[in-house]
This record gives C-alpha cells, sequence and structure tokens, in this order.
C-alpha cells in the first residue's frame, strides 16, 4: 500500500517523467520512456529518445528491481533519473545509477545531455503511520548495508520492503551447494546484526522475510 502511494505521489511530483513500476504515461513537453506506448507522428530523433530512455529504466531496473524511479528527459538538454526512496538508501545507488545512464546515452543522439540523478523527498505527504514505517526500514537498511560490504565480496546491494522483507542483491554464481551454504552464512550473519539492541525499537524484527538472491536474481538461501 505504502509503494503504490509513493509511486502516485511520485508521478504528481515529477510531471516530466513516469515512474517505471506503473508504466503510466506523464503529459509534458519532454520526452518520456513508456515501452510498448503508440504515440502518433513521432518524428526520428523523439523515437530514438523514447528508446533511450526506455532502454536506462530497463537496465537500471534490471539492478535495482524494486527502486522506485523514473526516468526522463528535459528541453534544457537534461537526463533525469529521479528516485522515491529514504536518503541512505539513494546515496547507496546514486553513483552506479548515474553509471548506467551515462553509459547508455555516451554513443546516442542524447550524449552531450548532462547526467542529474536526483532524490524526491516524499515525507511530507505521507501519514505519521507510513512515515514510521519509512524510518524503520531506513534503521534496517543504513546498518545492515555497512556490515554486509565490509564483510562480503559478493554484496552488491540492499533493498526493504513494508511487507517486512530485506532482499539483498550479491554476485553469487550460480544455485548449487557452494552458492547456497553462502547465501545461508550472509542470511544468519544478517540475522544476527537484527537480533542486536540497536533494533530493539523494531517492532517483530524476527517476522522480516530475507531474501540473497545470485548474480542472476534467483533466490538461493
Amino acid at each position: 500500500m505504502l509503494k503504490r502511494i509513493l509511486i502516485i505521489i511520485g508521478i504528481l511530483l515529477v510531471g516530466i517523467t513516469t515512474f517505471s513500476l506503473l508504466n503510466k504515461p506523464s503529459e509534458d513537453n519532454t520526452a518520456v520512456a513508456n515501452k510498448g506506448e503508440q504515440r502518433p507522428s513521432l518524428t526520428k530523433e523523439e523515437k530514438l529518445t523514447y528508446s533511450i530512455l526506455d532502454s536506462i529504466t530497463e537496465k537500471i531496473h534490471e539492478k535495482y528491481e524494486d527502486l522506485k524511479f523514473s526516468v526522463g528527459s528535459t528541453s534544457v538538454k537534461e537526463l533525469r533519473v529521479q528516485i522515491a526512496e529514504n536518503e541512505d538508501y539513494f546515496n547507496s545507488v546514486k553513483e552506479n545509477i548515474e553509471s548506467i545512464a551515462k553509459n547508455e546515452i555516451k554513443s546516442s543522439i542524447l550524449k552531450d545531455y548532462t547526467v542529474i540523478v536526483m532524490r524526491l523527498d516524499l515525507s511530507s505527504y505521507l501519514t505519521e503511520e507510513q512515515q514510521k514505517i519509512n524510518d524503520e526500514l531506513s534503521l534496517i537498511t543504513k546498518p545492515l548495508n555497512e556490515a554486509l560490504k565490509a564483510d562480503y565480496d559478493v554484496y552488491k546491494n540492499i533493498t526493504t520492503s513494508s511487507e517486512k522483507s530485506i532482499t539483498i542483491y550479491t554476485s553469487i554464481k550460480g544455485t548449487g551447494k557452494n552458492a547456497k551454504e553462502l547465501a545461508m552464512e550472509i542470511e544468519d550473519s544478517i540475522k544476527k546484526i537484527l537480533q542486536s539492541k540497536e533494533f530493539d525499537s523494531v517492532p517483530q524484527i524476527d517476522s522480516y522475510e530475507i531474501k540473497i538472491l545470485n548474480a542472476k536474481g534467483k533466490v538461493v538461501n
């Protein structure tokens, strides 16, 4: 429910873009990636622009499946990736997302565009209960991200959900015995961290589902 509200608010705020999770078009003067949408009388340049924005959206979505974001271009030659996540998570993915966008446009008609990755702060639009959930997820994400980054070379990223789930993205190869053993080791490490006094204020911390994904996005724990 929280994710749906965030996305809807994001659409209203952004104006020039479309959220990749909803794939819903936005009415504006800028080009917005929206796969499968048919628009009449598009110029060749517009078609190429839509294709590039769509490619960037797909690349980001492949790496950060649950990320709430939008991709769009402006008339002042800016390519904007706007992210509706908490500040800690935004800071952890900003550099990678900027790199993805730059790689996609470097040999395209958008090569002269400035890539801007920015955060949408939706906290003022949330109810007290929703803000409490956001704060809880932020409290969990930051220490886990720091600990896993320090202890595991295969660790890539973490996402948390209001449905009480923690997803760990790794570069673990395959789903064989060694892969599963490493995934289970990471899961045990996470459980130990969550049992520390730092998380005493988080209700039902034991109820969080932990998923460890391999390099191809398959659950291995």
